[in-house]
């Protein structure tokens, strides 16, 4: 993994009502990359619709569709953001 990436913190992280620093690791980057626009409030640490719908956003963006484009940060989806 490159320099400066931090490591994947597991997919269950990612889950409705989950509370966890990585999350909000996550939400930062993805306002830093353009992809903040559903946030009203935040990023913060609580898993919410917005993080599913800015990641879904990312994954598109990097040509992803159906399944591969559901919102839920893997790992792959995590090296791509924060490379």
């Amino acid at each position: 993994m490159p320099a400066g990436v931090p490591a994947y913190p597991g997919a269950a992280v990612f889950r409705p009502g989950s509370t966890h620093p990585s999350i909000a690791a996550l939400g930062h980057r993805l306002v830093q990359k353009g992809f903040g626009k559903h946030y009203t409030a935040g990023p913060g640490p609580r898993w919410s619709e917005a993080d599913r719908r800015s990641v879904e956003a990312f994954q598109r963006a990097q040509g992803w569709r159906g399944a591969a484009a559901n919102g839920y940060p893997g790992p792959e989806t995590w090296r791509r953001l924060f490379a």
